[in-house]
């Protein structure tokens, strides 16, 4: 049996890999705690978040909020390399004080809807990025080890104020930079239905009805540009709910089942183990022994 592996956050505040390469197709639906910057160096694949549907390519620069719901299918080969950082919210607030105008526009943008949270980068601005990326990696590889969480904040100092300045704007339109094909519109509003609707049971002969779509049509559609079915897109996004309630809540695997939109605890119990390498209660059960861990 496959054991599920918990990712190690340096003094449990941030997580940075620079260009993992990837040699196999990567494909995941999950949420997490901390803010995400995600960066591609190379590859292309599709990223779902808000009930959206965007492509990937080289370039591209992906920025997460805690505990957000994301969806990532990138196609391998050719290889797949991005760099990752995960910080914690907590780890920024230590140095809230020492910049208060920071601190300001950094609460707005996490306490607002993002116009836009996935973003084309032009040579220019991704050179940038890139550079940064580079100069965080050596930083943590040769530096002094009790300098790497000033390092770590520095760098998340310095791309935040030049993404503020050079690669978001708030007030923009998302559709202003994201001309949306026929298609996308269709991939978009089945999106919106599902994560609507999913913690509910329904057949797909119902949203092609409430969507006015036919369900040979939906189904195709879907399965062509998502790269699965809607039921196995939906039981992942049901999957997720439930991963998170048994992080957040102290209610039995039954109702966190049905909390999630399954049916049925046994078959919840089954692909949940498929899913993660282990039943949702054991699932609980390493989550509770790392905290005790990080206690000691």
């Amino acid at each position: 049996m496959e054991i599920m592996k918990f990712k190690r956050w340096e003094d449990h505040l941030y997580l940075f890999n620079y260009r993992r390469t990837y040699t196999e197709p990567v494909e995941y639906f999950h949420a997490h705690e901390g803010l995400e910057l995600l960066y591609i160096h190379e590859g292309t694949g599709k990223y779902i978040i808000d009930d959206h549907v965007y492509s990937l390519q080289p370039g591209t620069l992906i920025v997460i909020k805690p505990f957000q719901v994301h969806y990532i299918r990138m196609i391998v080969p050719p290889n797949y390399i991005r760099s990752l950082l995960k910080i914690k919210i907590s780890f920024i607030e230590q140095f809230t004080g020492l910049f208060p105008q920071f601190t300001a526009l950094f609460a707005q943008m996490m306490e607002q809807p993002m116009t836009m949270q996935v973003f084309h980068l032009s040579g220019k601005h991704g050179a940038q990025v890139e550079s940064q990326l580079l100069q965080l990696h050596e930083q943590l590889k040769l530096g002094p080890q009790t300098l790497r969480k000033e390092a770590v904040m520095l760098f998340f100092l310095h791309f935040f104020m030049y993404f503020q300045t050079h690669i978001y704007t708030p007030g923009e339109n998302a559709s202003s930079s994201w001309a949306a094909s026929r298609t996308t519109k269709h991939i978009n509003a089945i999106l919106k239905w599902i994560d609507e609707h999913y913690k509910s049971t329904f057949t797909i002969s119902f949203m092609a009805s409430a969507l006015h779509f036919s369900p040979n049509y939906l189904s195709k559609l879907f399965k062509e540009q998502i790269g699965k079915t809607i039921i196995e897109y939906t039981n992942e996004k049901r999957l997720e709910e439930a991963r998170m309630l048994l992080q957040r809540r102290t209610h039995s695997v039954e109702e966190i089942c049905r909390e999630a939109g399954f049916k049925y605890p046994s078959y919840f119990i089954q692909i949940f183990k498929k899913r993660y390498g282990l039943t949702p209660h054991r699932y609980r059960e390493q989550l509770e022994a790392q905290r005790e861990g990080m206690m000691l």
